[in-house]
């Protein structure tokens, strides 16, 4: 198993006032997976993705990553894990608008410091092509569509091909055309490439293109459905 979550709660303390993000959650996510949870604003997705990316940090209950428990590991020890394991795209982007779509595609690459630029500048032009993106690197952010810009954010996360895609509702900010190409970008590469994508969401094309789905309200997983 890939990963594992159990019993997972995460309480916000904010002066007097508590509020419970997360109540006994417990997934699991195999290699190869194209998984979501569902739920509407408010019910908990992006805090248990965040959690599980070692972006937050849970209060309780265990988060397995290759069967190591990351709930045991101290702050500097979850960078590691984050820059040496996951790929993150989020609903905004969240590009460097001052870089070219070649420097934020690397960027991944270049945090992790083991490869030769010849050798980063190959793995890009090779990524930028698998999301249809080939003569676009010297370009910025904001010359390029919403879609085209959570293309970039997508081959930013694979580029490392790191063991875990975690995506944070990325279809939020596109039209439903634009979304439904992304959304189909990303399932091709999970089918014909086998990388492994876990979603939160409350887009229906997500969810019908899932292969495992998780229900949450109100932080807790009311429902699961396995295709």
């Amino acid at each position: 198993m890939l990963l594992e979550v159990k019993s997972l709660n995460k309480t916000y303390h904010t002066g007097i006032v508590e509020f419970t993000a997360l109540k006994n959650i417990n997934l699991s996510v195999e290699k190869g997976e194209f998984t979501a949870f569902a739920g509407p604003s408010g019910s908990g997705k992006t805090t248990l993705l965040n959690c599980i990316g070692c972006l937050d940090r849970g209060e309780s209950g265990s988060i397995l990553l290759d069967g190591v428990d990351l709930m045991t590991k101290k702050t500097v020890e979850l960078a590691h894990v984050r820059k040496e394991n996951f790929g993150f795209i989020f609903q905004t982007y969240n590009l460097f608008p001052v870089l070219t779509i070649a420097e934020n595609v690397e960027m991944p690459l270049k945090l992790l410091q083991k490869e030769s630029q010849e050798e980063i500048n190959e793995k890009v032009m090779k990524m930028l092509s698998k999301v249809g993106l080939s003569g676009y690197e010297n370009r910025r952010p904001l010359e390029l569509s919403g879609g085209q810009q959570q293309r970039v954010a997508v081959a930013r996360a694979l580029i490392k091909k790191p063991k875990l895609i975690l995506a944070d509702e990325p279809t939020a900010n596109l039209d439903s055309k634009t979304g439904e190409s992304v959304v189909e970008l990303m399932k091709e590469l999970n089918v014909n490439e086998g990388v492994t994508f876990l979603f939160s969401t409350h887009d229906s094309m997500v969810m019908k293109r899932a292969s495992k789905l998780y229900e949450i309200h109100d932080g807790q997983i009311k429902a699961s459905r396995k295709k």
